[in-house]
């Protein structure tokens, strides 16, 4: 099935540079993507940002939560829902913020809405150099007469903090999306790989052009579908080794936030039947609980009145808003031998709205990698 070339609303304008010699057009190629997945170190190390415009209101935070982490540079990029049963929203959020390379704080500088109007659920998503692909429903079923789409954009104002570019999309009429991929294929000719995964249902597609930008389109063929993928609801990542082996790594967990997991499997699109195999699994426990959360538990008790009342109602919910692939998830290929992996708090909580609290951690991601230097 051939998608044609699809632009979805008006896009936001790229600034800055804009020649060719700026694009990245890959990730990195990894030298041993099992060996750098097995060495994976699940000691967790968490950090926090401050998000001084959350991307929901206070009304929302019971149905809205993160869904995607993307990595680009320095740069980290997160999609997060926006769902609201009292001020219904028109549109999605994302957010961008530097990577913490020293200390835990970090600071959120953009705060957007995703494309186009009526389509509030934003889902996983990948960078793939100066690209990136994200699912994008336009609830939290993906129900409706077009229920879901995989967007690709143009990530390179992200650098300087400026809405990112939407290319095109690939139309899925018929299923909605969850967990969203991309990479390229080895060598100068190499396609885009897109893989995206609703329910059990595992659907990759190539690019039918080795280009994204201008004069080529943003045309992808499906090419593969496995109506039996092991990971239900999870987060997706595609890694190309140098060799051209192309790996697909699945993050996941509980609806409750907890039993967080890492996949390992084998993309081999160039065979028939194409198929995709199982590797390796791993969990990944969830270091502690996130302090946005128990900074929030330890104001709510001290409030006149209702305050132990309401914590006893809170204190539940802990394990439901800590990190957890359930939330935001991603993976970022850092070098030829190393990687990372992000998990997020639930939602952004307005800790720093509440001067009393002193505090501007807003939100918590825990990261791990194999990289014996970070």
């Amino acid at each position: 099935m051939t998608n044609p070339c699809v632009v979805v609303d008006r896009p936001a304008t790229l600034r800055g540079a804009t020649a060719a010699k700026d694009v990245i057009p890959a990730n990195i190629q990894m030298n041993d993507v099992q060996a750098a997945f097995a060495a994976v170190n699940v000691q967790g190390v968490r950090q926090y940002y401050e998000c001084s415009d959350p991307p929901t209101q206070l009304t929302g935070l019971p149905e809205s939560h993160f869904k995607g982490v993307a990595a680009f540079g320095d740069k980290l990029i997160f999609s997060h829902t926006n769902l609201d049963p009292i001020f219904p929203a028109t549109n999605g959020r994302y957010l961008i913020g530097n990577v913490i390379t020293a200390g835990d704080q970090g600071t959120i500088d953009v705060d957007e809405y995703t494309q186009h109007a009526g389509w509030c659920h934003p889902c996983g998503m990948q960078a793939c150099g100066s690209f990136m692909a994200m699912g994008i429903q336009p609830s939290a079923s993906g129900s409706g007469a077009r229920v879901s789409q995989i967007q690709i954009f143009d990530i390179r104002n992200a650098n300087s903090d400026h809405p990112i570019v939407l290319l095109g999309a690939i139309d899925r009429p018929h299923d909605g999306i969850n967990g969203v991929a991309m990479t390229k294929e080895a060598g100068d000719n190499g396609r885009y790989i897109v893989a995206g995964v609703n329910g059990n249902t595992l659907t990759v597609y190539r690019s039918v052009d080795s280009s994204l930008l201008a004069p080529s389109c943003v045309k992808f063929v499906e090419i593969f579908q496995d109506t039996h993928f092991p990971d239900s609801g999870a987060g997706l990542a595609l890694i190309t080794q140098a060799d051209g082996s192309l790996f697909l790594v699945s993050m996941n967990a509980n609806d409750d936030g907890s039993n967080s997991l890492i996949g390992l499997y084998r993309l081999d699109c160039n065979i028939l039947p194409p198929f995709c195999f199982p590797i390796a699994q791993k969990a990944m426990p969830i270091p502690g609980m996130s302090e946005s959360v128990t900074l929030i538990q330890d104001y709510v008790v001290t409030l006149p009145g209702i305050g132990p009342v309401l914590s006893g109602l809170l204190k539940p919910l802990d394990k439901l808003l800590n990190s957890s692939f359930r939330w935001g998830k991603g993976l970022a290929v850092t070098s030829a031998d190393t990687l990372k992996i992000y998990a997020t708090d639930r939602n952004v909580l307005p800790v720093s709205k509440i001067a009393a609290i002193g505090s501007v951690k807003d939100f918590s991601v825990v990261v791990w990698t194999n990289d014996p230097l970070a």
